[in-house]
């Protein structure tokens, strides 16, 4: 790691990318709380709230745009000037007018935003391949990540703070984003040289500007004929996401009526679920060269779904504070792990002209169980009550477990090319 951290090209990578997720984040906060305050204040939490699901679902055509991108530097400091300039329009606009009108202006803004977000995180990935030496991929995506959990916890705990003190001014909040991707856009102009030079080095294959979306969309599916490890990554990821997402939901509504769980009060034991939750995912991602580098991806995933099933069948029947906190750290741990080792595989196996259009694909596929399991496990909670959906949920979980592992030992474990792949690529 300490490689990495002088290694001043990858360091002024990350501080851009963390400048970006605390802007970001941070505003989606504060948007929640802004759609609070509209006269049709139910509609507007609820169209704030699902905003997110437009971004991930166009990740297949920002993907394909970030694959025909010449210039991928020079497209990230253009991108940030356009958010910079999205904020200020936003600032000039908020709190102006409570009609529905100018309300989803806001939001088709801000999601324009959260668009070229993704795009530019597209365009870094075949960047930060170049930037490190092969041995330190792994490493590099696992610091990466835990850059970007680290700055979710930021924006959580700043936007809390900045709430309490500046209210309902959100018109300052707006120019408090636009101020982060301009520092974004400045740290990128600072490494545009070394930027530029590792995208050069990545330009051995050509970008293919001719090539249209549906021949970049078969190319990236290619990736799937050839890969059995792979579709079963996906499709398992998609599942894990489907019963995971609904975890926090369901805890939030469940430990209402569950004050013998509590630690303290039950906005206390929210804020220790969130904090544990974080700091799993930090943890996960940062100690890469831990003994369970070595265990294949589905152990891993298996590990999740347990953990996740734990955690409801505490709540249904065992109450004990200690087993609501454990399984959730152990759970983000391996999340922290899969999600910087999956990222290192597909970028080291794929072709770099259809690497963020495959990655696109991946993520969109993933991303569509999150909502569901949201909306399913939710609906059942108020309908039955939390204990019958809580038991529910956890025989569902320990059922994927099951069949992650039993896929696993059946096949899938001899295909992962993951287990410590930083070793392999050193020594390769």
């Amino acid at each position: 790691m300490q490689e990495l951290l002088k290694n001043k090209p990858f360091v002024t990578m990350v501080l851009a990318s963390l400048l970006n997720t605390v802007g970001g984040e941070l505003f989606n906060i504060v948007f929640i709380v802004y759609a609070q305050t509209m006269p049709f204040a139910g509609l507007a939490v609820s169209i704030a709230s699902m905003a997110w699901v437009a971004p991930a679902l166009t990740a297949i055509l920002t993907g394909y745009l970030a694959d025909r991108t010449v210039h991928k530097t020079r497209m990230q400091v253009v991108i940030k000037l356009i958010q910079v300039c999205i904020y200020l329009a936003m600032a000039m606009t908020i709190g102006r007018s409570k009609s529905l009108p100018v309300f989803l202006l806001l939001v088709a803004m801000d999601m324009a935003s959260s668009m070229l977000e993704g795009y530019a995180g597209s365009l870094w990935m075949p960047v930060l391949k170049h930037l490190v030496q092969p041995g330190q991929l792994h490493q590099a995506t696992s610091i990466t990540s835990a850059a970007s959990n680290v700055a979710a916890v930021i924006s959580a705990g700043g936007g809390a703070v900045l709430i309490a003190i500046l209210g309902n001014r959100f018109a300052v909040f707006a120019l408090i984003n636009a101020a982060t991707f301009l520092l974004a856009g400045i740290l990128v102009a600072i490494g545009y040289k070394a930027f530029a030079r590792a995208e050069v080095a990545g330009n051995g294959s050509p970008v293919g500007k001719h090539v249209g979306l549906s021949s970049s969309l078969r190319m990236a599916l290619g990736e799937f004929r050839s890969s059995t490890f792979l579709v079963l990554m996906v499709g398992f990821g998609c599942l894990v996401n489907l019963l995971g997402t609904a975890l926090q939901p369901l805890l939030n509504l469940g430990l209402i009526s569950m004050p013998e769980v509590w630690w303290g009060s039950y906005g206390t034991t929210i804020a220790v679920i969130n904090g544990i939750s974080s700091l799993g995912l930090i943890l996960g991602a940062l100690l890469a060269a831990d003994p369970l580098r070595r265990l294949p991806m589905a152990h891993l995933l298996t590990g999740v779904m347990a953990a996740a099933a734990m955690v409801g069948i505490n709540l249904v029947w065992l109450h004990i504070p200690a087993l609501l906190f454990l399984p959730l750290l152990v759970m983000n741990y391996l999340l922290g792990k899969i999600n910087p080792r999956f990222m290192t595989m597909l970028i080291s196996t794929v072709g770099e002209d259809h690497l963020a259009a495959t990655m696109g694909v991946v993520q969109t596929v993933m991303m569509i169980g999150a909502p569901l399991g949201q909306m399913i496990f939710l609906t059942l909670g108020n309908l039955v009550g939390i204990a019958i959906t809580m038991s529910i949920y956890a025989s569902l979980t320990g059922l994927l477990a099951l069949t992650i592992l039993l896929t696993g030992l059946l096949g899938m474990n001899a295909k992962d090319p993951t287990p410590d792949m930083g070793r392999r690529q050193k020594s390769g």
